[in-house]
């Protein structure tokens, strides 16, 4: 577990959150739901990774609406993968995929 990465990870999730929450009371929950969470992982106590199923907040994105957000569910995606340990070696091979056919297909003009 990177504990740096982390911490990076939250203050995104964080910044994105802070930035919904006055006008989306569905982000005004999430923010409620893993303050906890974050605030842990900002003074670095997670030192143990997470079962995914424990972290708490993946409900409001289907049944409140926040996946209309695509910046705060990138985030809280990406807070998720840090908690329950990083990146695994398939998760990063998908990626550097994904990241090759972006960059291999022409954009149109």
């Amino acid at each position: 577990m990177d504990i740096e990465k982390l911490k990076e990870k939250t203050l995104k999730l964080r910044a994105a959150i802070d930035a919904l929450k006055a006008k989306d009371p569905a982000a005004a929950k999430l923010d409620l739901e893993l303050a906890p969470l974050m605030d842990l992982a900002e003074r670095g106590q997670i030192r143990t990774p997470m079962e995914w199923r424990d972290i708490p907040g993946r409900y409001l994105f289907t049944e409140e609406g926040l996946q209309q957000y695509a910046e705060l569910e990138h985030a809280f995606a990406e807070f998720k993968i840090e908690l329950i340990g990083g990146e695994s070696p398939t998760l990063r091979r998908l990626k550097a995929q994904m990241e090759e056919k972006k960059n291999s297909n022409p954009k149109p003009t």
